[in-house]
């Protein structure tokens, strides 16, 4: 029961909301290509790696028809179009509810989203060759230094092992390539990935607590597995291994519905990090000739 009440508030949301998550997307990707050029590293021809590509493959699809050599990269199988033997491969490897989720996205919600992200673009979409692969355990295997770029988008909050993964882009990275990773903050209203909460400064939940997921966890009903980590624990390993240029809060929500009250049940928060979307790390691969190059900042 819990379940289907899960996939029935996806698909209501979905039909209200689809064409607004490509609008969203392009917002991103065009604020990543202002970001990534203000360090000189425009992606048009650079090899990108896109962690996390996810089914919709949506960042992946844009870097590729901007002109970047990108490669999309997922637990998950994923691959374009519409194609009976995709849904039988996505079952072998992923489970059969991953496959009718995808054959649901794929029937109902991929045109519309795809067109309303070309009326977005300033160039066509192109679909022709996106590279997609599959990350084999969630580890990477490239041979080192093959990147100028490494991008991802919501993806680290739902990895297991976020250590291990920072440290394999820092050696897939060259030795002057950057990241611009979003993530979106665990302790934000948003951060459990409750659907009701997805927008909650315009739509907020009348059944659902606010941060309801580091409260009494009522209702744990969320679409994929989180790793619960905070902000500081992400400062401190991609610090191990990058040297940070900019630390990025994106996106503040929840302010009216913060009452005393929670404030004080979750004192071991503080009010920015309550109120903190995301933030965008990036960052270059620590190395000898990099040491002491850029330090952690907001900005």
């Amino acid at each position: 029961m819990h379940r289907l009440r899960l996939y029935l508030s996806l698909v209501r949301y979905s039909n209200a909301h689809n064409r607004d998550f490509a609008r969203e997307h392009y917002a991103f990707f065009a604020g990543m290509l202002e970001g990534l050029r203000r360090h000189g590293k425009d992606p048009r021809g650079l090899r990108v790696l896109d962690v996390g590509c996810g089914k919709s493959y949506w960042l992946t699809l844009l870097l590729h028809s901007y002109g970047a050599q990108v490669t999309g990269v997922d637990t998950e199988y994923v691959q374009a179009g519409f194609r009976p033997g995709k849904y039988l491969a996505i079952c072998r490897r992923n489970g059969f509810e991953r496959a009718l989720k995808t054959l649901v996205w794929d029937l109902l919600y991929a045109r519309p989203y795809y067109r309303e992200l070309a009326r977005q673009c300033p160039f066509a979409l192109r679909f022709d060759a996106v590279d997609t692969r599959v990350a084999a355990d969630g580890r990477m295997a490239f041979p080192e230094h093959g990147f100028d770029v490494a991008v991802s988008h919501e993806v680290f909050e739902h990895i297991r092992d976020v250590d291990g993964v920072a440290h394999d882009l820092s050696k897939l990275l060259k030795p002057d390539g950057l990241t611009y990773i979003y993530v979106h903050n665990f302790a934000s209203i948003s951060g459990g990935h409750h659907i009701a909460w997805k927008y909650p400064d315009t739509e907020p939940s009348a059944v659902v607590p606010p941060w309801d997921h580091l409260r009494e966890k009522r209702f744990p009903d969320i679409p994929s597995w989180l790793n619960s980590m905070r902000e500081a624990e992400y400062r401190e390993i991609f610090g191990r291994y990058f040297t940070i240029f900019q630390w990025i809060p994106s996106g503040r929500e929840g302010a009216g519905l913060l009452s005393p009250e929670i404030r004080r049940e979750l004192a071991g928060y503080s009010e920015d990090e309550l109120l903190m979307k995301g933030f965008i790390i990036v960052a270059r691969p620590r190395t000898v000739a990099n040491a002491g190059i850029g330090q952690p900042a907001h900005s």
